[in-house]
């Protein structure tokens, strides 16, 4: 492809910049909104009923990843979402962390979610989500804000490598101005469920990143 000599390109219009920068980051931060906790955090209930697993211990490390990545910004612990039907956290969960990686200041990022619970309710989640994945295009998801904006999503089962029997996975793409493909994937791990998303901005996500991620998982329960 020719480039284009310097004397050819244009200037940018005062406010161009920064209304591509807000772009941008509204784009960042939509997806995580909805399924999400960007960052790092802990949160745990009453510790007569606590489980002995703690959250922390199914945390995975950047150095997991492929050279060049790391440790992201932290955004807070809020994570609900309902998937084609399915409330991906159907009760309150003892213990939470989550995690947020990226490779730069504008991603490919990738975001982790563990919640432990009192029971073993995530069989239920992954099972519900085998059953209607394959018959379902899209679904629409807001934010527990009040102010929060309602995102659509086109969907697609997926099948992540490595990834053990006893998960889930699905490729999502928001419908709007700056679409963001993600690919997650639902793990069980004894009474916890370990949520792994990998989004990018202007591609798909690289299937190796999720891949490596998965593998990483220690193994707890």
């Amino acid at each position: 492809m020719t480039r284009p000599s310097l004397h050819h390109v244009p200037r940018p219009r005062p406010g161009t910049r920064r209304r591509t920068r807000l772009r941008v980051a509204v784009g960042v931060a939509l997806l995580p909104a909805l399924l999400s906790a960007c960052g790092s955090g802990t949160s745990a209930g009453s510790p007569a009923d606590d489980p002995a697993a703690r959250s922390s211990d199914l945390l995975i490390t950047s150095d997991a990843l492929p050279a060049g990545w790391g440790d992201s910004n932290s955004q807070g612990l809020d994570y609900r979402l309902t998937v084609c039907g399915v409330d991906l956290e159907p009760e309150t969960p003892a213990r939470a962390s989550s995690l947020r990686f990226s490779e730069g200041p504008f991603g490919p990022f990738l975001e982790q979610h563990v919640r432990v619970y009192r029971t073993d309710v995530i069989a239920d989640v992954i099972a519900d989500l085998r059953t209607a994945l394959p018959g379902c295009s899209g679904y629409t998801a807001r934010g527990t804000r009040p102010d929060s904006p309602t995102a659509r999503f086109t969907v697609e089962p997926l099948t992540v490598k490595g990834a053990p029997p006893d998960s889930v996975a699905w490729r999502q793409t928001s419908r709007g101005r700056l679409p963001v493909t993600a690919d997650v994937v639902v793990v069980r791990s004894g009474d916890a469920a370990v949520t792994l998303m990998s989004y990018a901005l202007r591609d798909t996500p690289d299937p190796a990143v999720l891949a490596r991620a998965v593998a990483a998982l220690p193994e707890v329960g």
